[in-house]
């Protein structure tokens, strides 16, 4: 039996066919849970949803890097307050993006909503998803100080670094995601 440990089923290019494919995948397919990822703040409400709506489906709710304009205190609020639901099993994913983000400030408020949401899985005692990309070691530094103060664990989603820094997050207890970039022509590395 699968688990499909990160989805976007609430994107918007499954509006037409999502209860069909849904249905299609945990009946017929053999995947028998799927865990769907909240990135933006409507993702995180759509992603409960969906997990209300399915037995087999179950949430991780948290702001995605990118979407900066969705990091307020009442977004936060209403993530901790939502996270007791027994559907949902993770906060994510969350996490720093400096691809599009260049300058310090952005970046500054990535790091600062990162550790809050962190802080908020110690609060609601559960384990994170993170997205990092371009931010190796701002990440890895934030996730050591993290895990002195904590022993939930987490996934580093889609992990795209070396093959050094996988074993420091495999030290902690961390666990690698492996992606659809290890297909990429110059992944080499």
């Amino acid at each position: 039996m699968i688990f499909e440990t990160h989805a976007h089923y609430d994107d918007e290019k499954f509006d037409e066919d999502r209860v069909e494919l849904l249905s299609h995948l945990l009946k017929e397919n053999n995947i028998g849970n799927i865990v769907n990822i909240g990135a933006s703040f409507r993702g995180c409400k759509d992603s409960l949803a969906l997990a209300n709506q399915y037995d087999n489906v179950y949430a991780a709710l948290g702001i995605h890097p990118e979407e900066m304009d969705d990091f307020s205190e009442k977004n936060l609020n209403w993530i901790k307050e939502n996270a007791a639901n027994p559907k949902v099993v993770a906060i994510g994913e969350i996490g720093l993006d400096y691809y599009w983000i260049k300058d310090e400030e952005g970046r500054a408020k990535q790091r600062e909503w990162f550790k809050r949401q962190l802080q908020l899985a110690k609060e609601v005692d559960l384990p994170v998803v993170i997205h990092s990309r371009d931010a190796a070691e701002d990440t890895l530094n934030t996730i050591v100080e993290y895990n002195k103060q904590n022993n939930k664990k987490g996934i580093i989603h889609c992990y795209s670094y070396s093959k050094e820094i996988a074993l420091e997050y495999t030290k902690m207890g961390w666990y690698i995601g492996v992606g659809g970039v290890v297909t990429f022509k110059n992944s080499k590395n």
